[in-house]
């Protein structure tokens, strides 16, 4: 299921779909890699254990890394991983909230290679930023919501075409 939204006078293009299982849930994670380029900021979003860290092992797959050199980064906060482009995995659930200034987040976040910050939430301004939102919540047992949301045009884009390739 997809749609498009208009929220505060700016166009959110959405996309929603269910996983329904952790192997769905990571080919969502490698259908999305497949579209990137690098110099994209992905926030991740959704209550512990609803598949995050996942979803981003899927998004590891697509850029050409071994998911199994995906770990939930909570205790180091930010793992780097170099595949097709760089993936900066960053988690920021042990901080109640955090600033671009703060472990040196900004030089991941603007660079070259794909930022995918678990927790976004807790980034201070992170709202204000150009990115590309990815909620997870629960619909079930085994049943995950996965809403891709974006202002910009440049992550709208990549929505778009999640939508024609793969929804």
């Amino acid at each position: 299921m997809a749609n498009e939204a208009v929220e505060a006078g700016a166009s959110v293009v959405t996309m929603v779909i269910e996983s329904g299982s952790p192997h769905e849930t990571k080919s969502w994670g490698r259908r999305l890699a497949s579209l990137l380029e690098g110099g994209e900021l992905l926030g991740l979003i959704g209550d512990l254990g609803a598949g995050k860290t996942c979803f981003i092992k899927g998004l590891a797959r697509g850029l050409s890394l071994r998911e199994e050199d995906i770990l939930s980064p909570t205790f180091t906060m930010i793992q780097e991983h170099h595949g097709r482009l760089p993936l900066y995995h960053i988690d920021l659930y042990r901080l109640e909230e955090a600033t671009l200034d703060d472990l040196g987040l900004r030089e991941y976040l603007f660079s070259e290679g794909v930022a995918a910050v678990e927790w976004f939430e807790r980034l201070r301004g992170g709202a204000e930023m150009e990115y590309l939102a990815v909620r997870i919540s629960y619909a079930g047992a085994n049943l995950r919501r996965i809403e891709f949301s974006a202002v910009d045009s440049r992550h709208a884009q990549i929505i778009s075409k999640l939508k024609r390739r793969f929804a």
